[in-house]
């Protein structure tokens, strides 16, 4: 080591992210640090090199840990301190962030005060510590003594990087222009994705704002329910919002690109499969809503990169232009870097032989890293020695995860009887990082064939040699929480399951009594407080326990029963996906038979209804088909006509019209025979409606008046709420606006009532806007169409948001206000593109088309702008695009109603 360094930081592991943070304000200030963990590799003998290191610094930092230890309690960093002071090296002791009383200081540190950093790391101590350290007062202008965020929630990666070359001078070029906003690299689990960015970013010193955060955390499947909520609640609070409440999913992926804006930012979204569908026929499209409309907005950004990692490549990405979008696959390691790794695992043998084991482990990073311990563990590192690893007794997953579980039923092996299996086999039982607290729970509880039998001393030894010796385990920084990579999971998890059933289903029975019991409000209020009882449901239903979890937890305490607190009061919906999947055998399809057949039918309509309001519309026909079905079965016929009406409404929305129809009588013969008159009167409507689509008007009126004869006998004279919205939708598409108006009036005055919801009055105010505008009053137009968009954004029901954002354009189209039809136009496009709403599409083709006729005939025409379309701009600013667009779509769906704007377009495009 040739170069001096100002100051050498060497650390407990969870003390890494605070670390990193001192390190990277002292190098703004222009000190350069020697990290420990940037130098030292497995097998290395770690002494001679602190040892080095020390000697080649201006001082050191002796810095108190977390919980109160000083490095000096160890005896052989107390004599390198020592050796430091001697030789007249400044030793600055740090009290680290944390709550806990400062140890006493040694005595060759003599009359040294504590640089207390308990409460924080701030500026003025840093200040303090540059003084130490130069013992000159700090020199950064006072405009870059600023706050920096680095939050880096990446795994540990343990073992030396080689190769990628390319990667990391394609990071580093994307960082240092600001073409480049996101980049994704490809490539399947164990490629060596995380160490590739965990290896960039420790060596990359010029990022003001980092947060980095790993979904592997949540799960490795991209068939596993994966909420984003954890990742945007950190997010917020590490730039300081405190905002709590979002209109929709698309609401909080915008607030965050806001809070992103105009800062020079690295976000790194690190194994975003599980937020991804993962059939062919899906390509990859994200479920979440929220990190959907973020990308969006960061695609936009000058200023920051994002970067991500998935097995499965993003669609939303892939109509983006590169240089803007770079996407990436990440290949398995070439045979020299390969057996680079292996030599430094310890593993020897000839370049001949070291190839060929390359070679039959496919370059698999995770593989190898694995195969590189048993060698150098067990045989001395003998590469030949790979021969007595027996073939996978199951094979299970890919070419490459099977050659990395080759190797794990080695460690099996191994560790039969052991310690280290019972903590792996525990490591199984979740999919995200343990905090010890929880490991200690399953401890206490001396599970047979699991953790009984095992003294404390023993578990402790445990931890320290799947961590240090094997490099198996990893150790984050909040909390000193335990981790392992998803394939390790997934596999020691499986071998609990399948050969441990009974220490399997107590393990989850613990958990579950034990998360149950964790939040102090037993009816939660937000979605953090609520996240124990998430991980409730999910160890209640691994335990088998799927009918207690929903009495005992889903239903009373997550739903509060009929309140439905999870969609109405915070609008959740992913979240509660993510919850009921776990009462499922086969996602969407299927419920465990574990629960009554009351129940599975309502798990079904409570997977469709959540599904539909995230615009996942071709997902959400299966669980309502089935739930149809089931409650044929059970003779329930009132559930069977709610959930025919709601087929029939995603086939209409999805552009399906004749299929809505014919669902649409289904559920009106189903409501008959409920017997039950507000199944008679409302499904009435819900046929209406797609008649009305297909231009079947005669029919469609007809049935409105039976539904309203029908509602009168209820006891209210007109029909209110969505029903009632119907009935006005016919008549302003009868161009009667007098009596849509008058309608819309009345039935607004329900709204104090119980039986109005916001989606209600959402819908209410906007047929009064359309009405009004259809009688020419604008400002009154104007008022109540704002209105109606704030309040349909307010309801979360993402189907009927592009109605209102339609209405609005037209209006601003009317009154020459192009940039905000525009703005509302875009958004249309983003909800009704990406989620498969045929209908809304067509509709903003022909208000597109409309817009652009207008603007070409205004006095001072516009200059235009690329709306939706992906990179189509110069075909998309063009009526005869979209006119063509909508008729295509108008053929596609039977979407009639719009027939006669159709013909009027086209006849106004040859005009102009």
């Amino acid at each position: 080591m040739n170069q001096q360094f100002d100051i050498f930081l060497s650390h407990n592991s969870k003390d890494k992210t605070v670390i990193r943070e001192i390190k990277q304000l002292l190098r703004e200030r222009e000190l350069s640090c020697w990290l420990d963990e940037d130098e030292l590799q497995p097998g290395m003998n770690w002494m001679p090199l602190l040892e080095k290191a020390i000697a080649t610094c201006q001082s050191a930092g002796a810095f108190v840990s977390s919980n109160g230890i000083g490095p000096w309690e160890d005896e052989e960093i107390q004599a390198l301190l020592t050796k430091a002071v001697r030789n007249k090296i400044p030793v600055i002791p740090v009290l680290l962030p944390g709550e806990y009383d400062p140890p006493e200081l040694p005595l060759f540190l003599g009359n040294r005060t504590f640089i207390d950093m308990r409460s924080g790391i701030t500026s003025v101590l840093i200040d303090k510590l540059y003084w130490g350290i130069t013992g000159k007062k700090s020199e950064v202008p006072q405009k870059t003594q600023v706050t920096t965020i680095h939050s880096d929630r990446l795994p540990t990666v343990k073992g030396g990087f080689f190769g990628r070359s390319t990667e990391l001078q394609l990071l580093t070029n994307a960082w240092a222009n600001t073409t480049t906003r996101i980049i994704q690299f490809i490539a399947p689990g164990g490629t060596g994705k995380t160490k590739l960015l965990r290896h960039w970013l420790d060596h990359t010193t010029d990022i003001p704002v980092l947060i980095a955060w790993s979904f592997y955390s949540q799960g490795s499947s991209e068939d596993k329910q994966t909420s984003a909520t954890p990742f945007f609640s950190h997010a917020f609070a590490k730039l300081g919002s405190t905002r709590e409440r979002f209109a929709s999913e698309e609401d909080k992926g915008d607030h965050l690109a806001e809070l992103l804006h105009g800062k020079r930012y690295v976000l790194v979204l690190d194994g975003l499969e599980p937020l991804q569908h993962g059939g062919a026929a899906m390509r990859g499209e994200l479920k979440d809503k929220a990190i959907r409309q973020l990308l969006r907005q960061l695609a936009r950004h000058p200023c920051g990169l994002c970067i991500i990692t998935t097995r499965i490549a993003l669609h939303e990405l892939s109509d983006r232009d590169a240089p803007t979008v770079i996407r990436h696959d990440l290949q398995n390691l070439t045979a020299a870097d390969g057996i680079q790794l292996l030599q430094s695992l310890g593993v020897t043998g000839s370049a001949a032989e070291l190839g060929k084991a390359v070679g039959e482990y496919g370059g698999h990073a995770l593989a190898l890293s694995l195969l590189g311990n048993v060698l150098r563990l067990r045989h001395q590192g003998d590469v030949r020695k790979r021969d007595t690893l027996t073939a996978l007794v199951k094979a299970t997953g890919n070419r490459d995860s099977r050659h990395a579980f080759k190797v794990m039923q080695a460690y099996a092996e191994w560790f039969a009887g052991e310690p280290e299996l019972a903590l792996l086999h525990l490591l199984g039982l979740f999919d995200h990082p343990i905090g010890q607290d929880v490991l200690q729970m399953l401890w206490d509880a001396q599970i047979p064939h699991l953790t009984a039998g095992i003294d404390e001393d023993e578990w402790l030894e445990a931890i320290a040699s799947l961590r240090e010796e094997h490099h198996l385990l990893s150790q984050h920084d909040s909390g000193g929480d335990l981790d392992c990579h998803p394939l390790i999971r997934e596999y020691f998890g499986g071998q609990l399951q399948t050969q441990q059933p009974q220490a399997w289903q107590q393990a989850h029975e613990q958990l579950y009594e034990y998360y149950k019991a964790l939040p102090k409000n037993p009816l939660p209020d937000t979605l953090e407080e609520m996240q124990p009882l998430f991980s409730a449901v999910a160890h209640g239903c691994a335990a088998g326990l799927h009918q207690q979890a929903l009495d005992e937890v889903y239903w009373p305490r997550i739903q509060r029963e009929d309140v439905y607190f999870i969609y109405k009061k915070l609008g959740a919906f992913s979240d509660d996906l993510a919850c009921i999947a776990h009462f499922f055998t086969k996602l969407w399809k299927k419920p465990t038979k574990n629960l009554s057949e009351y129940w599975q039918a309502d798990i079904l309509s409570c997977a469709g209804f959540s599904l539909r309001s995230l615009g996942r519309l071709h997902e959400a026909i299966e669980p309502i088909t089935a739930n149809i079905e089931m409650n044929g079965y059970l003779q329930n016929w009132g559930g069977a006509a709610l959930n025919s009406s709601n087929l029939s409404e995603l086939h209409i929305a999805s552009g399906n019209i004749l299929r809505g129809i014919h669902h649409g009588r289904e559920s009106v013969e189903y409501g008959d025979r409920s017997n039950k008159k507000y199944y008679m009167m409302a499904f009435r409507t819900t046929l209406a409606d797609a008649l009305l689509k297909s231009g079947v008007y005669v029919e469609s009126f007809d049935l409105l008046q039976e539904a309203e004869k029908i509602n009168s006998e209820l006891g209210h004279p007109k029909l209110y709420s969505l029903r009632g919205f119907r009935y006005c939708d016919f008549l302003l598409s009868q161009e009667l606006p007098k009596l849509a108006l008058a309608r819309a009036i009345e039935t607004l005055k329900y709204a104090s009532s119980d039986i109005y919801g916001l989606l209600d009055i959402a819908l209410d105010k906007l047929s009064i806007g359309i009405a009004s505008f259809q009688e020419k009053n604008i400002e009154q137009a104007n008022e109540w169409l704002e209105n109606a968009v704030h309040d349909l954004r307010k309801a979360k029901f993402g189907y009927y948001l592009p109605l209102g954002l339609l209405a609005r354009a037209a209006l601003h189209r009317h009154t020459r206000d192009f940039a905000r039809a525009r703005q509302d136009l875009q958004e249309v496009f983003d909800i009704a593109d990406g989620s498969g709403m045929r209908l809304h599409l067509t509709d903003y083709h022909l208000e597109m088309a409309r817009l652009l006729v207008a603007e070409s005939l205004a006095p001072c025409p516009p200059c235009g702008g690329r709306v939706g379309e992906g990179g189509n701009s110069r075909a998309a600013a063009d009526p005869a695009y979209h006119i063509a667009a909508a008729a295509k779509l108008i053929e596609e769906t039977g979407y009639h109603r719009r027939d006669k704007e159709l013909e009027e377009l086209q006849g106004l495009s040859l005009r102009t």
